[in-house]
Parts: structure tokens; sequence; C-alpha cells
């Protein structure tokens, strides 16, 4: 019998996952997020446009700020699911305590909101990998275009 595969499957830190979920929901009891989603079904590009969609606005994503050791493409930044990470929308007056309340924990600054309706995400290397219309996303997910 050969070697048995190892597991793609995402692996939860379990030193370090209590720690993050009790920071993230200080943050949020403390009234510095706006807004939060877990990336988990369907990972940061899916929970980045339902996020979008809710609020009918746009969002800038630059993926050479996300800090994981698979980050070997856009595909892989955008889509892969994982126990233990979140996207969290902090309004700039809330970003300095927001970060000190995640201090040695992972976290970055990965983009912004936009009042305009685009959705751009900037790949690793640095070129735009994806620009659409939030709208028009949204009725394409909801099975209208």
């Amino acid at each position: 019998a050969g070697q048995a595969a190892q597991s793609a499957l995402p692996q939860v830190d379990l030193a370090m996952a209590p720690r993050l979920m009790a920071a993230m929901h200080a943050t949020i009891v403390q009234g510095l997020v706006r807004a939060c989603h877990d990336l988990s079904e369907g990972g940061l590009g899916v929970a980045a446009a339902e996020m979008a969609f809710a609020g009918e606005l746009g969002m800038r994503l630059d993926l050479r700020r996300i800090v994981r050791e698979d980050a070997e493409d856009n595909t892989t930044l955008l889509f892969s699911e994982s126990a233990s990470r979140f996207l969290a929308e902090v309004h700039p007056s809330n970003a300095a305590a927001f970060e000190q309340a995640m201090a040695g924990l992972p976290h970055a600054w990965i983009g912004d909101v936009q009042t305009e309706t685009v959705f751009v995400v900037t790949g690793l290397e640095g070129k735009i990998a994806l620009n659409a219309d939030v709208i028009e996303l949204k009725q394409a997910w909801q099975g209208k275009h």
C-alpha cells in the first residue's frame, strides 16, 4: 500500500483560532466593525462580493496584501475556503483601535469600500485581475442576468 495523500482540507489552528475569535468578537462589541463575513463558503471572493451586494457599494481589494502560506495564485487567494478567517469592514476612524485589538494576530488591510459600484481586485502580479460592476455581479448571482 502506498502512502496516504496529505489532505488539502483547511486546517484549524487550535491555538490561534480561539484567540482570533475572541479578538474579533471584542472589536464587534466595541463597535469598531461595520460589517463582517466569514471566509468559509466561497472564500474571500464570495464574502467580499456578498458584502458589496448587501450595501450596493463598490470594493477595491489588493491580493498582494494578504499574508498566506498558500498564496500561489489569484484564484487560490480569492476562493480558498478555510476556517477562522474573516473579512471585516472597519471605518478609517476606527482602524487604529481595530489594529491594536488585533495585535499579535494575523490580520491585514486589503482594500476599501467605494461609493461607486465597482468591484476591483488587484492580483498578485500587480495587475487588475477583476473589474466588474457590483449591480451586474449581483444580478448574475441572483440568476437575473
